[in-house]
């Protein structure tokens, strides 16, 4: 365990300075677009209740609340907003490739030493496995823990008699990246998450095989992604997508558990033998 915790807070102080910009600029432009958005729902009240000689309460009227999700959507604060999301998305996926990589750049290569220490090789796996995870899921706490301070912003510059505050549970629901990274349902979490941690662990697979057999390893790789995905097409065949099917949806969600367990499970298994049996130094 304690060869595991050491490698764990090796990766992640590898990508900590990175990891912290990316959080710092995620804040800066999300609330960049709160600020934004708010501001020009105040001047656009105040320029109709000039042009139409409106009170406050006319214009609220004729345009009903205005709400923390109206600033986000408004204009290009979509972008503003959203914008560092998709961005850290990007770069936890191309670090994901660059996590194993790395260790094989320049003469004096780390993998040489990490692959020598004198403990399991699953414990290296398990930490970039482990690494990964905690930076993403670091960033989606990130994302709840920001939703109460934009409101608090929103209300401070926005006329109580048009602004109303929305829970955040509430807030997350709205049909936008936010509801796919928190989803409202804990079914819908179990799933999604399943998928980005399969998905992680035949990455790694996939690496791990071309760090194996190199060249040879790429026809090995398609070989592998073409059973993945014979196995990943068995819900649709089940009438996933389809209203007469013949299975309950509750049948298909627990095909498609199994399959994420199996595709894990197994990948995992095979990730595990190439690192102790396949890569040498």
């Amino acid at each position: 365990m304690r060869a595991f915790v050491k490698l764990l807070n090796f990766e992640m102080n590898r990508f900590a300075k990175i990891y912290i910009g990316l959080m710092v600029l995620t804040v800066a432009l999300q609330l960049a677009a709160v600020t934004i958005g708010a501001n020009h729902w105040l001047d656009s009240a105040n320029e109709a209740m000039r042009v139409n000689q409106w009170t406050l309460e006319q214009y609220h009227n004729v345009t009903g609340y205005i709400q923390l999700n109206s600033t986000v959507y408004d204009h290009y604060n979509r972008l503003l907003y959203f914008g560092p999301i998709f961005m850290n998305i990007t770069v936890l996926l191309i670090y994901s490739c660059f996590i194993w990589y790395r260790d094989w750049r320049g003469k004096n290569t780390v993998v040489y030493r990490l692959l020598t220490l004198p403990s399991n090789r699953a414990n290296l796996y398990f930490a970039k496995l482990v690494t990964i995870l905690l930076f993403a899921f670091g960033f989606i706490a990130l994302q709840i823990v920001l939703v109460p301070l934009e409101r608090l912003i929103a209300q401070s510059i926005l006329p109580a008699e048009l602004y109303r505050n929305i829970s955040v549970f509430d807030y997350l629901k709205y049909p936008t990246v936010l509801k796919v990274l928190v989803p409202p349902y804990f079914s819908e979490f179990v799933l999604y998450y399943g998928l980005v941690i399969t998905g992680l662990i035949v990455l790694f697979t996939a690496i791990l095989i071309e760090r194996s057999y190199r060249l040879k390893g790429i026809g090995f790789i398609i070989l592998y992604l073409a059973v993945l995905a014979g196995l990943a097409s068995i819900p649709y065949l089940m009438g996933y997508n389809r209203y007469d099917s013949y299975f309950y949806p509750g049948e298909i969600i627990g095909a498609c558990l199994g399959l994420i367990v199996i595709i894990a499970g197994g990948s995992l298994w095979y990730s595990l033998y190439l690192l102790r049996k396949k890569i040498s130094v």
